[in-house]
């Protein structure tokens, strides 16, 4: 038995049984004598206790309340505390009947409505315990997720400099730019300004969460044509976005540095050049992004590729959990092709973590 399943049985049999010695207490000071009746009685009321409220977890759990909103919740378990009160009273009354022979419990209307009322406040307050505790162990939980978000956040902020807008690159460009601004002034500007973009946007998309293909797009378009700059007609590019796509979301710079890579990478290293495909389609409310460059993906790459898709699958693991899918391989001899699916939001709670799931209490 788990930990958080012998805290629970734990609660259930001391929260009842304090209340059934509570009732004892009362019933002495009241003037009553503790007979075998008395016992009976409130041994039924403890079994009952027990058996009842574990039933409405059950209820609790089987239609998700745990889910649901404050103002969803409230009128839920007004009701259900009434309908398991009124239940705890009858069910009490036919069983003390039986074993409690020759004396009867004569109970008029007010006296059951009384009781069920009772049992109702009891079960509220039950409810009460059970949602607190499940609403501070799923915030500590946002809280720990939130924490490792941060941490991530800042790695790949640092990272960014290091290792996708490196000194290398940022040379290259800014030679690729130095030598148009004699013969084409115009287009060298243009270049300086694209740089800015992808250096500002580094920058201040690091710090979201989450943001529109299109703001996406404008990067890597920025960034296309700077690396158009360099390789001019050694780099073709094909891009088929749907429409409706451009609203969806996605983690910043996952799109920009799967394209890089691409470039970097794979057709860099070809002499005559080569075509990079950009297709972004959407169905069954996600995102489907595929990257499809000439070039081979070698078995050792180097340390800084390693870290760009390590860094997209952690990303899109903490975001979306299993609902997201990443892979990159040859399609054949000439291509590598990169397919990401991201769902069209993430997880309720922000983050979904690829750890088991634990036994709810």
């Amino acid at each position: 038995m788990s930990t958080k399943r012998k805290l629970y049985w734990f609660s259930q049999l001391s929260g009842w049984f304090s209340y059934v010695v509570l009732m004892a207490i009362l019933n002495k000071l009241d003037g009553a004598n503790f007979s075998f009746t008395v016992f009976l009685n409130l041994f039924t009321t403890f079994v009952l206790g027990v058996v009842s409220s574990h039933l409405y977890r059950e209820l609790i759990l089987k239609l998700n309340w745990l889910k649901l909103k404050i103002v969803q919740l409230i009128p839920r378990v007004f009701g259900a505390s009434i309908l398991f009160g009124g239940l705890f009273i009858f069910i009490h009354t036919l069983v003390s009947e039986i074993l409690i022979a020759g004396d009867r419990f004569n109970l008029n209307w007010l006296e059951i409505l009384q009781l069920t009322l009772n049992l109702a406040v009891i079960f509220m307050l039950w409810s009460l315990l059970y949602f607190l505790y499940h609403f501070i162990r799923n915030y500590r939980k946002e809280e720990i997720k939130n924490l490792q978000w941060q941490a991530l956040q800042n790695e790949i902020e640092l990272n960014k400099l290091k290792s996708q807008l490196n000194p290398h690159f940022i040379f290259n460009a800014m030679n690729s730019i130095r030598a148009l601004v004699d013969e084409n002034p115009k287009k060298a500007k243009d270049s300086i300004t694209r740089l800015a973009n992808i250096l500002r946007s580094s920058l201040r998309m690091g710090r979201e969460k989450v943001i529109s293909l299109e703001q996406e797009l404008s990067l890597v378009n920025d960034y296309l044509n700077l690396e158009k700059t360099r390789y001019e007609e050694r780099l073709m590019v094909v891009c088929d976005i749907e429409e409706k796509a451009k609203n969806y979301t996605l983690p910043p710079m996952l799109l920009q540095t799967l394209v890089e890579n691409g470039i970097k990478h794979g057709i860099s290293k070809i002499p005559e050049g080569g075509t990079l495909h950009l297709t972004a389609k959407t169905a069954d409310e996600c995102l489907f992004l595929t990257i499809k460059n000439s070039g081979q993906l070698e078995e050792d790459e180097s340390e800084e590729v390693g870290f760009g898709l390590i860094n997209t699958k952690q990303r899109l693991n903490l975001l979306y959990g299993s609902r997201a899918r990443f892979s990159i391989k040859n399609e054949d001899k000439k291509n590598v092709i990169a397919e990401i699916v991201i769902p069209n939001n993430i997880n309720q709670n922000g983050f979904e973590s690829e750890r088991p799931k634990e036994a709810v209490v």
